[in-house]
């Protein structure tokens, strides 16, 4: 076989895929004000910064997409980012140029095939596992960070120590603190982060329950459209260091895949604003915000990120809870539920808001409420806050914040608490 045929055929494949994965954003259904000046400007900035065969054009919704050949991911990091700090995040389309070099495609592609032969070794996903042995958990929250130019957080500490006292609590849950991973500020390094997901791996068999839970910033949306979580150590200069310097969707992704329990749930208050990233000079548009975009700008965590971080195309979304099960129901203990679950603070096109009068975040406090009056069930945690936190934050902050579940499971409530 011709191999330069070869190669076009897979990485036009693999083009295909990842486009699958992407939601079109609310910019498609609007009147964009990208113009001609601005793409002449996006790619003199290509040319000034050593991307020389690449070049940005319109796509159908008229925003800025790219085209041409780059020699790495790095230089589509690079020209993605200049691209956003010309139009701002919402009017650069998240779409991968076709034309990569292939060695890139065809590494990701060897990847992708590792990661399957990993996951089948572990056993059918498709299989329920026993009843709950041990339970994991790594609690993760950051509001300082080493870069100056990122505003602090005022309550993500606070939202993770309170996560982490209703975990602990020995006598509400079976979560040993020992198995327990806390990480805050200086110690919630990318590194550390990395290094208490993989101590979770080698320790949890398929019967077992781990959460993940992170308050934090997030980074932009980058070229694939997903939000990164921001540790203490992330970088922003040059800006598209923010994105390989932050917990990142492949990360989230190889943990999820890589954890052999059947049970896992994880918990996301984050999003990226504009106001976190004001002080950094060179790292929005200007203005501040997208072109033609309010103040209040925000992206939380998207259906197609939790797809792929959860490694399951079909998914679980529930926008109202279900009946209440049947005193024959197997699960009514919640033992038997399994799957792996994504809590996100907000919906894609969202912030995720702090309030100074609950002095945490409105979704964290809400969360964990819920948990303490529902007996640590996830399910009625997540319904007992997802109306109270967004009239909270219509009447707080004037604005929409919508919490979202996705699951691989129909079956997915488990419970966080010892049950009664």
């Amino acid at each position: 076989m011709n191999r330069g045929r070869h190669c076009t055929c897979v990485a036009t494949l693999l083009a295909g895929i990842l486009i699958l994965f992407f939601s079109l954003p609310a910019a498609a259904t609007e009147r964009s004000p990208v113009t001609d000046a601005y793409l002449q400007q996006i790619n003199s900035l290509f040319r000034q910064n050593n991307v020389p065969l690449g070049y940005a054009a319109f796509d159908e919704y008229n925003r800025v997409i790219l085209k041409g050949e780059y020699a790495d991911e790095q230089e589509v990091d690079r020209a993605f980012s200049l691209a956003q700090t010309v139009v701002g995040v919402r009017w650069v389309s998240p779409v991968t140029p076709e034309n990569i070099r292939v060695k890139e495609w065809e590494r990701r592609i060897g990847s992708l095939f590792s990661r399957a032969r990993v996951v089948q070794q572990s056993g059918s996903p498709d299989t329920p596992p026993g009843p709950v042995r041990s339970r994991y958990a790594v609690v993760v929250g950051v509001g300082q960070f080493m870069e100056q130019g990122i505003t602090p957080l005022q309550f993500a500490v606070r939202d993770a120590e309170s996560f982490y006292r209703f975990l602990a609590d020995a006598g509400k849950t079976s979560f040993p603190r020992e198995n327990i991973i806390y990480l805050t500020n200086q110690q919630a390094t990318k590194a550390n982060i990395q290094n208490a997901f993989n101590r979770i791996k080698s320790l949890a068999r398929e019967d077992d329950l781990v959460v993940f839970y992170m308050s934090s910033h997030g980074a932009p949306p980058d070229k694939n459209g997903a939000v990164n979580l921001v540790t203490y150590d992330t970088e922003v200069r040059p800006r598209e260091r923010v994105w390989h310097t932050s917990l990142n969707e492949q990360m989230l992704r190889d943990f999820t895949e890589g954890v052999r329990a059947k049970r896992q749930v994880m918990i996301l208050d984050t999003c990226f604003s504009n106001g976190a990233y004001r002080q950094v000079p060179g790292f929005l548009p200007p203005g501040g915000k997208s072109l033609g975009s309010d103040d209040r700008e925000g992206y939380g965590i998207s259906q197609g990120q939790g797809r792929r971080v959860l490694g399951s195309k079909d998914i679980v979304l529930e926008d109202s809870p279900r009946p209440r099960q049947t005193a024959n129901a197997k699960n009514l203990n919640m033992d038997d539920g399994w799957g792996k679950v994504m809590v996100g603070a907000s919906t894609g096109g969202q912030q995720s808001w702090e309030s100074d009068q609950l002095r945490q975040s409105i979704f964290t406090y809400y969360f964990v409420d819920g948990l303490k009056k529902n007996n640590g069930s996830v399910r009625s945690a997540f319904y007992y806050a997802q109306p109270k936190v967004s009239e909270r934050v219509r009447t707080e902050k004037d604005a929409e914040q919508s919490p979202q579940i996705m699951a691989t499971t129909s079956n997915w409530d488990m419970r966080l608490a010892r049950p009664r």
